[in-house]
C-alpha cells in the first residue's frame, strides 16, 4: 500500500518538490528523501495515519531532530508556494522565529541564503544568530532595543545610515562584528593582544562578559570609525581603547610629529585635531608633559580611552616585576619591547603565568574601559 501511495501523481509530484528543495539547503541532504507513509490497513485508518517519513540511501529512518524537521518544514513551504502562489497577483508573508534552532553554524548560514533566495514572497525573521545576521544586507536588518520595559526599532527600522556605514565596513564584516548586534555594549580594541588582555582582566575583576552581554571586538588596526558608525546606527553603546600613536610628517620640507592616536580619538567626537608638534615629541613625552591627561579628560566622558603609550607600556606601569621576569630583561623599556615584538603570542604567555595579579588592577587606568562598559549596562536598566 505504501509503495502504491507514493506513486500517486499528486503525492509523487509533491514529495518530489519537497526533496528538490531539501537538496538546496544542505549537501548532507543529497541522499535524504521524505515521502508520505502509512502502516494502516483499513481505509479510514490509512487516511488518519498518513504521515511524513524519510529514508537515507534507501533505508527507512526517523525524520530526524528538530533542526532537520525545521529544514523539512521550510522545504514544504517553498514547494507549496511554487505550486499554489501566483506572484503577479498575490504576496505571501513568512514569519519565522529563530530558524537557527538546532542547526550548526554552516547550516545556519546556508539556511539564511536559502530563505533569501528561494522563498517566494516577504520573509520576516527573528534571530539571535550572528551566523544568520551576517548573511543579510544592512537595509534588511532591524535592531530591536528593549529599554525601560519598552521596545523600539533602532534608527527607525531599516535605515540608510546603517547601509552607508556597512558599506564602509567592507572586508571587516564577519562573524565578530555580527555578534555586536546582540550586545548590550561593545568594547572596541585594536588587535588580538588587547582582546586577550581584556578578556582575562574581565574574568579577574569578576565582570562576566556573557552575563552582561558585553562583547570585546577587535578592529584589526585603527579603523574604529566604521565600527562606531554601525554601532551608533544600531543604537548600541560602545567603549573604545586605542594606542597613543605618534608619527612623523613632513610639511613644506620640514619634519613635524603628528599625534595620530590623539587625533584619531578627537575626530571620532567631532573635535578639532592637533597639528604640527615638535620633532622631539613622543608618545611618552605626551604622557609626561600632561597632554595625555588633558586630552583624556575630554575623551573619557565620550567613552574613549587613550593609552598612555600602548598596552604593553601601560601594563609595565602596573606589573613591572612580572614583565621583567617574563622577558628576562634588565630594563623596563627592553621588557616592553620584548612583549610588543610578538604581541599576541607573548601576551598569551604573560597572561598564562601572571593572570592572578590582574585581580589587583580594579582601580587602574587599564580597567577603566571595562568599568565604563558596566556603567552603560546600569544606565540602560534605569
Amino acid at each position: 500500500m505504501n509503495e502504491r501511495v507514493r506513486e500517486l501523481n499528486y503525492v509523487k509530484n509533491s514529495t518530489a518538490l519537497v526533496n528538490k528543495e531539501l537538496k538546496k539547503i544542505a549537501h548532507t541532504l543529497i541522499n535524504y528523501e521524505v515521502h508520505l507513509d502509512t502502516g494502516a490497513i483499513q481505509v479510514q485508518q490509512f487516511i488518519d495515519n498518513l504521515k511524513l517519513s524519510a529514508s537515507n540511501n534507501g533505508s527507512k529512518m526517523l525524520l530526524g531532530g528538530d533542526g532537520r524537521n525545521n529544514q523539512i518544514l521550510l522545504a514544504l513551504w517553498t514547494a507549496k508556494s511554487q505550486r499554489e502562489l501566483n506572484p503577479e497577483d498575490e504576496v505571501v508573508f513568512y514569519c519565522i522565529e529563530e530558524p537557527e534552532a538546532h542547526l550548526h553554524p554552516h547550516q545556519q548560514r546556508k539556511l539564511a541564503d536559502y530563505l533569501n533566495n528561494e522563498l517566494i514572497g516577504q520573509t520576516i525573521i527573528t534571530t539571535h544568530s550572528p551566523q544568520i545576521t551576517a548573511r543579510y544586507s544592512p537595509d534588511s536588518i532591524i535592531h530591536i532595543i528593549n529599554r525601560n520595559s519598552d521596545s523600539y526599532a533602532a534608527s527607525g527600522g531599516c535605515s540608510d545610515c546603517i547601509s552607508n556605514a556597512w558599506d564602509n565596513l567592507g572586508y571587516r564584516m564577519s562573524i565578530l562584528p555580527a555578534e555586536a548586534f546582540f550586545s548590550r555594549v561593545v568594547l572596541l580594541v585594536e588587535g588580538p593582544s588587547e582582546k586577550l588582555f581584556y578578556t582575562e582582566l574581565a574574568e579577574a575583576l569578576n565582570i562576566d562578559l556573557d552575563f552582561y552581554n558585553i562583547s570585546i571586538l577587535t578592529v584589526d588596526g585603527i579603523q574604529f570609525k566604521v565600527y562606531v558608525d554601525i554601532l551608533d546606527a544600531m543604537e548600541i553603546p560602545w567603549v573604545l581603547r586605542t594606542d597613543n600613536d605618534v608619527s612623523k610628517m613632513k610639511v613644506s620640507g620640514r619634519e613635524w610629529k603628528n599625534p595620530a592616536g590623539i587625533n584619531r580619538c578627537l575626530s571620532l567626537i567631532g573635535r578639532e585635531k592637533i597639528e604640527y608638534l615638535g620633532i622631539d615629541t613622543t608618545s611618552k613625552s605626551l604622557y609626561e608633559n600632561g597632554t595625555w591627561s588633558e586630552i583624556s579628560s575630554i575623551l573619557n566622558v565620550n567613552s574613549i580611552y587613550l593609552s598612555k603609550v600602548d598596552l604593553e607600556y601601560d601594563l609595565s606601569l602596573e606589573l613591572p616585576e612580572q614583565l621583567l621576569e617574563l622577558s628576562g630583561k634588565e630594563s623596563i623599556d627592553d621588557a616592553v619591547k620584548f612583549l610588543a615584538s610578538k604581541k599576541a603570542i607573548r601576551m598569551r604567555e604573560f597572561l598564562a603565568k601572571y593572570k592572578c595579579f590582574l585581580k589587583g588592577m580594579n582601580n587602574s587606568d587599564l580597567a577603566r574601559p571595562l568599568l565604563h562598559c558596566l556603567s552603560h549596562i546600569n544606565k540602560s536598566e534605569v
